[in-house]
């Protein structure tokens, strides 16, 4: 279906997942514990909407006006121009104490819809209507067709926000409006090692086959809600003339062959042997002689820090210095993000930047922070793999190692492996390993054999 007729998430991930879902006559619900970002998320859809010419009636029954419009200016929402241009409008209505006084919402609902004549129609939330009908099984059965056939009588979306209280797991609350729902969100967050982490579970979308039952999500400024999805393969990709690029280390390049765009290089060894300046001096080079730009991304140290080794190579080689000054440097710190919002926010540099060479410094960390969450990581490792063959980014993934243990994550999901033995554990002799995996070529030398490389 057009994307003229469709609605959008709004979220990062889901749409690219699940595009086209959302047509017109569509009840959706998106429920969850308190703080999981409901309302972010309904806000965020209505911006996206609003954003392409969609009008939204935000009717809320629990916060201002003002607090919701400063709220979601931290996100960078800018709702008080798209109410100023027409877009958007906000209801804001009183508490429900009585049955009666839920006629009077409902007749007031009707009246802003009567007179907005909005595409879309976001309730936040559907608790305090329930909760006054719990016992009368009539009234919540008419409560539930108000609302879906509102979506088809505005030829439209209605988003409905379920509170799920804490310690519950299930939506019956919310008046057993998800049995007639075309789509139900369910949003959870926990602290976990101190650090918030979230998922978000798609327990039905009409339409659209459910490849994906659970997936993790952050909210961050700027972006709202982002969630990680696995990568889909883009066909626009097949058949296309894939960039190449010299290895600039011969012994290195007779061994694994040209670097492929979309290649991921998994660079590991001692941290004496393999350090920061010298990987990067090579890659600089690799960069350089491809005249393509060049991002890093470092899990470990701070900015400055990497900045003053692209500073140190600059000294050395001066040829590389318009390379290096161009050079976009982000860090990400492990320990005071969860993985969920560590994995949005380097892929969201990558498909920003969209660099020709990537690199990520500290991988190792994830072995020693998340060895609670295998599977995380490992989709994570999926997902960043997914990217770089998608964007046709040459991405290199250096870490330090004692052990060939320590990068059992990324071995499998690496096109070439290099290794710099001296004291890692699984490396005979102090040798330099290098492989790719699809080839039969390999390489296995002193270190001593690659000092004019790395």
């Amino acid at each position: 279906m057009s994307s003229t007729t469709t609605f959008k998430f709004g979220v990062e991930g889901l749409d690219e997942y699940y595009p086209g879902v959302l047509i017109p006559g569509t009840l959706l619900v998106i429920a969850g514990h308190p703080g999981s970002g409901k309302t972010s998320m309904a806000a965020q859809l209505c911006h996206a909407n609003a954003l392409n010419g969609r009008r939204c009636l935000y009717v809320s029954t629990q916060e201002t006006e003002e607090k919701f419009l400063k709220f979601m200016a931290r996100f960078g929402f800018n709702f008080e121009l798209l109410t100023a241009s027409g877009y958007f409008r906000f209801l804001r209505l009183p508490l429900i104490s009585s049955e009666d006084a839920l006629d009077g919402v409902l007749e007031s609902i009707t009246s802003a819809i009567l007179e907005f004549n909005p595409s879309i129609v976001v309730v936040d939330s559907i608790n305090p209507m329930t909760k006054v009908i719990v016992s009368d099984a009539r009234r919540r059965a008419l409560l539930q067709n108000y609302f879906y056939n509102i979506a088809f009588d505005i030829k439209g979306l209605v988003v409905l926000i379920a509170e799920v209280p804490l310690g519950r797991t299930t939506i019956e609350e919310s008046g057993d409006v998800e049995f007639v729902a075309d789509g139900i969100i369910i949003l959870r967050h926990e602290l976990r090692n101190g650090l918030v982490a979230r998922r978000m579970e798609i327990r039905k979308l009409r339409g659209a086959p459910l490849e994906l039952s659970e997936l993790p999500f952050t909210i961050t400024a700027y972006n709202g809600i982002v969630a990680l999805v696995p990568p889909r393969t883009k066909s626009s990709r097949r058949g296309e003339e894939l960039r190449r690029y010299r290895v600039e280390c011969k012994p290195l390049e007779e061994a694994v062959g040209e670097f492929i765009g979309g290649d991921v290089i998994l660079v590991a060894g001692a941290p004496h042997e393999l350090t920061w300046g010298s990987v990067l001096k090579w890659i600089s080079r690799i960069a350089f002689e491809s005249k393509t730009n060049m991002t890093i991304v470092s899990y470990r140290g701070s900015e400055e820090d990497v900045r003053r080794v692209l500073k140190e190579i600059k000294l050395g080689e001066p040829t590389l210095g318009d390379v290096l000054e161009k050079t976009s440097v982000t860090t990400l710190n492990p320990t005071l993000l969860s993985p969920e919002a560590l994995f949005s926010l380097e892929l969201e540099h990558l498909n920003k930047v969209k660099p020709g060479v990537a690199v990520v410094l500290g991988v190792d960390t994830l072995k020693h922070l998340y060895k609670l969450n295998p599977l995380l990581v490992e989709r994570h490792l999926d997902i960043e793999r997914g990217a770089a063959k998608d964007l046709g980014i040459l991405l290199f993934k250096v870490a330090h190692i004692t052990s060939i243990e320590d990068i059992n994550w990324e071995l499998p999901r690496s096109d070439v492996v290099i290794i710099v033995g001296d004291t890692v554990t699984g490396i005979a002799g102090g040798r330099v390993v290098a492989y790719r995996m699809s080839g039969s070529g390999k390489l296995v030398t002193s270190r001593d054999q690659l000092k004019e490389c790395f």
